[in-house]
């Protein structure tokens, strides 16, 4: 069928109430050309079905559609809290709270509170935030696990549960280094000690922190790679990604122990030539990831 038959067919399925038929037909619709008008119905079709996930994430396409419309940002409020993706609608909120008028802002704070209520009567919310609290205490897999799961925290829940996770050894770098990012992503302005890679603490603010792709030192160090001639083209995607989660291993302290591109790209790839300090350190990097890919 053609894209128009396609979305008239999945319409009429939608109304009479196959859903499962509707979101098939307008699946092929809204993959033979992306329209709002497709979205929107395909997206009622899956919240029908009770598919969150993937209602949460079609609405994202044409968010600022949902957006300018009260009947469907109320939806799209709904399904994103359903899916656990708490902290994700309260940033959007938040952000949207000063385009707002005070009766709006009142209705959509209602709302969230209402919704979160419900979902929160069908789950064991306490468990999770305690798991979180003791990050250390968890496998290395279920602690990711529980971070990734704590998409269904509130912003302040977030904050006051994860202090300690910062500077516990036995937390996983690789968690500690999300957990900071998620912090810096939700711009808080509280200062937080962390416990970095190399074995020191230092303090930071969060709200203050960069992206790592903005980093000067990533640049530099994708530049290096690009001109390596030692790694042929088709494999140097697959190399930048191993430099970029080494990096993370190392955020937000990029140039702790090696401020020169060339000595850590060198490092983080375990160039031959290397001291013997810098081989330990090369080692211990290797050693983290492969813990974190068992």
């Amino acid at each position: 069928m053609e894209q128009e038959e396609l979305y008239v067919a999945g319409h009429a399925a939608l109304e009479k109430g196959d859903f499962l038929q509707a979101k098939e037909l307008l699946l092929q619709a809204y993959q033979a050309k992306k329209t709002f008008k497709v979205n929107y119905l395909l997206f009622t079709a899956l919240k029908e079905l009770k598919d969150h996930q993937m209602a949460s994430l079609l609405a994202e396409d044409y968010l600022l559609d949902y957006l300018r419309d009260d009947q469907k940002l109320t939806e799209y409020v709904t399904e994103m809290i359903y899916a656990g993706k708490v902290r994700k609608i309260e940033m959007t909120l938040n952000l949207m709270g000063g385009f707002m008028s005070a009766k709006e802002k009142a209705n959509f704070t209602r709302l969230f509170d209402q919704t979160l209520a419900t979902v929160r009567a069908q789950t064991d919310v306490n468990t999770l935030i305690k798991k979180l609290k003791h990050l250390g205490a968890l496998a290395i897999l279920e602690q990711r696990q529980v971070f990734e799961a704590s998409g269904s925290l509130t912003i302040a829940e977030f904050v006051e549960s994860v202090s300690a996770d910062l500077v516990d050894e036995d937390v996983h770098p690789l968690v500690r280094a999300a957990i900071l990012d998620e912090l810096r992503y939700l711009g808080s302005e509280k200062a937080v000690t962390y416990l970095l890679f190399t074995g020191e603490k230092q303090d930071f603010v969060p709200g203050n922190l960069k992206e790592l792709d903005d980093y000067v030192m990533y640049q530099r160090l994708a530049t290096l790679l690009e001109a390596d001639p030692e790694y042929a083209a088709d494999q140097k995607e697959q190399i930048l990604a191993e430099l970029k989660l080494k990096l993370q291993l190392l955020y937000p302290k990029l140039t702790t122990p090696y401020a020169e591109p060339e000595k850590l790209y060198a490092v983080l790839l375990g160039k031959s030539g290397l001291e013997a300090q810098e081989n330990e350190f090369a080692q211990a990097l290797e050693n983290s990831l492969a813990q974190w890919t068992v």
